[in-house]
This record gives C-alpha cells, structure tokens and sequence, in this order.
C-alpha cells in the first residue's frame, strides 16, 4: 500500500506531511498581526472568509525565522477542523512511498512521525499536532 505525502523543504532538509492532513497550496496573503502571540505565529489571515493562523514552521523546529515575501508559499493544513497555514521554504511534490518504507522515528524529536527512505533519499513526516500545539495549544490541543 502506498501513503501519498506532499513534501517540502525547510532549510537544507526535505520533509513531508500526509496528503490527508493537506487542504491546499497557497501563496501568501496579508497577514494580521497579534499582539502579544508568540513569534511562530506570523499573523491571521482571511482565506476565504476563515480566519487562519500563518505559522513559520521554521521557527516552530528552530530555525532562523522565515523571511516572507508575496512569493512566499504556504501549506493550508487541518487537524480535527480546525485549519492554519504553515510557511516553508519550498513546496515539492506529491510522493508516494510503499507503507514498508515507512518507519517509526525513534528519538527524532517531538515534531518528527516517521522517516521514510527509498534507498536515495530520506525524508522525515512531520507529526502535525505537536507541531501546531507548541504555538496554538488553546485552539489545537487534543485535537
């Protein structure tokens, strides 16, 4: 059985989120600003006529922030209804690896799921929830 995943780069290191998970790929809009909220969260946006949390996944793993411009992608995502846009550096592709090449990822971090190879490249698939509660606890948590 094959998962479909869509990857994406963030600095030097490829990295993937199931399809699933997945609402869209869309290039950045005006942004809100929020007092007070944690550097992660770039702003709110109106997307069609949701308001969505812009999260820079970069400093979400600890990376230097993100330098967002109107060229700037991000992945629309949603986990138990609720929906945020995560930015990265580039967006991929669809890819579809075989379920036996996926693997747990024991001791890669709170943020990483899995890891999957295909004997040439490795990419690990960001587990969602952590990665959305460590911003937005109030609106992702134990979702």
């Amino acid at each position: 059985m094959k998962q479909a995943l869509l990857t994406f780069r963030l600095g030097t290191q490829d990295y993937a989120l199931p399809i699933d998970v997945v609402v869209e790929v869309a290039v950045m809009v005006t942004l809100t600003t929020v007092p007070n909220a944690p550097a992660a969260l770039l702003g709110i946006a109106n997307r069609h006529g949701e308001v969505l949390p812009v999260l820079d996944l970069r400093q979400i793993i600890g990376l230097s922030p993100h330098m967002v411009t109107a060229n700037t992608l991000f992945i629309v995502v949603e986990l138990a209804g609720q929906r945020a846009g995560l930015v990265v550096d580039e967006v991929y592709q669809v890819k579809y690896w075989q379920a036996e090449g996926v693997n747990l990822a024991r001791g890669a971090g709170q943020y990483i799921q899995f890891i999957v190879s295909d004997g040439a490249d490795v990419l690990q698939i960001m587990a969602l929830e952590p990665l959305l509660t460590a911003v937005l606890p109030e609106r992702f948590a134990k979702a």
